[in-house]
């Protein structure tokens, strides 16, 4: 993962926070739909409130905790993108949401309007999430989940991301964050949705970068 000569890197690393740029806008535009958030941003946005806690303070605490674990069984999947999610994802999150609700009023919306824009901003989100992991910089500390377990289990990665998921909406859930609409979606549709754009986009890019470098 670091072997790569230095073209190759930028491009890699350009790709790793496009992707999180997207993962970060795409959750942003579902919470000011208020549609609520994909689980991690759910959960961490319930813990960080009942604890006082901003949430890109919060987001960053849990991440450098799972990714303490994930260097003990799994570290050759940790990189520089696993810095860059780490320590931007939360901001990026609270920024966007405050530019998007400084000039979007979602009750101006009907609710059908505001399910398409949630429905385009999970697409966002998932694609964000393939982009960010076939740069194949380290994935997030919660992204590297679902690939530890699929290592050492006979699942696939899609069913695996889609248990996952639904664990942590439902904690997300009794800790009173922001479950909606796409939280629901997100649960079931992230795994399956990750592997698609993977496999028909992400993927291919990545290897049109290492073909160049």
């Amino acid at each position: 993962m670091f072997s790569i000569n230095g073209k190759e890197f930028i491009w890699k690393a350009l790709m790793s926070l496009i992707g999180i740029s997207l993962i970060s806008f795409g959750t942003a535009l579902s919470q000011t739909m208020n549609m609520g958030l994909d689980p991690f941003t759910a959960i961490n946005t319930g813990a960080s409130e009942l604890l006082g806690f901003t949430l890109g303070n919060y987001q960053l605490f849990v991440n450098a905790a799972i990714l303490a674990i994930i260097l003990f069984f799994y570290r050759m999947i940790v990189g520089w993108g696993t810095i860059f999610n780490l320590v931007l994802v939360g901001y990026m999150i609270e920024f966007f949401i405050s530019m998007l609700e400084s000039f979007i009023d979602p009750t101006q919306f009907a609710f059908i309007v505001q399910l398409l824009i949630t429905v385009v901003a999970i697409l966002i989100f998932t694609f964000g999430v393939a982009l960010y992991m076939d740069a194949d910089l380290g994935v997030s500390p919660y992204d590297a989940i679902a690939p530890v377990i699929t290592d050492r289990v006979s699942a696939s990665y899609k069913t695996v991301r889609m248990i996952q998921d639904i664990i942590v909406v439902i904690t997300a859930w009794i800790l009173g964050g922001p479950v909606g609409v796409s939280t629901f979606i997100t649960g079931f549709m992230a795994g399956p949705l990750i592997d698609f754009f993977s496999n028909r986009f992400t993927s291919k890019l990545s290897d049109k970068v290492e073909a160049k470098a």
